[in-house]
């Protein structure tokens, strides 16, 4: 009786149809991913780029502006000429916080941040869905082996039991 191999390959069409679905699902869904994350939080408007600017290029300045208590802000805000200084002087408390955050994230800013943030996210995205598409069909093959070996096994079993028992009853 000739024995066949127990881990037999996936035919070459169904291993490229199951890659062809891993890399286009991984595609459908880094798509998905990075127009959800453009609709969830859209580009900075032109007055926040410029204003972004202004912190980037006198950071030292408006730093120490920043950190200065009330009464040296106003003092500063009527010396300097530029108008952001009286405007932040004169806004709310929470107004204050957001340019304060705005200010601490804009040292290292540029204005093509945003497109560079969205490729990026598809970069990595991709990569992840599609590294998870390849593991899961890994799994797939390594359970169709497994399953095509059990049943090698049980046929084996069974061949030698029926051969067993034939042997007994020509002994008797």
């Amino acid at each position: 009786m000739e024995e066949q191999p127990i881990l037999e390959e996936m035919d070459d069409n169904t291993e490229r149809l199951i890659r062809r679905i891993s890399l286009w699902a991984s595609l459908l869904l880094t798509t998905a991913l990075v127009v959800w994350y453009y609709q969830a939080n859209p580009r900075d408007s032109p007055e926040i780029i410029k204003m972004r600017m202004f912190f980037k290029e006198r950071n030292m300045e408006v730093g120490k502006f920043i950190n200065l208590d009330n009464n040296e802000q106003i003092t500063f805000a009527y010396t300097n000429k530029h108008p952001f200084y009286k405007k932040y002087i004169k806004a709310s408390t929470v107004e204050q916080e957001r340019i304060r955050s705005l200010i601490h994230i804009s040292r290292d800013f540029t204005p093509n941040q945003y497109w560079f943030n969205l490729f990026f996210l598809s970069v990595m995205s991709f990569t992840t869905f599609w590294f998870i598409g390849l593991m899961i069909e890994a799994c797939i093959v390594i359970m169709r082996r497994n399953s095509e070996a059990r049943i090698k096994n049980y046929k084996k079993e069974k061949d030698q039991a029926l051969v067993s028992t034939k042997k007994e009853s020509y002994k008797k």
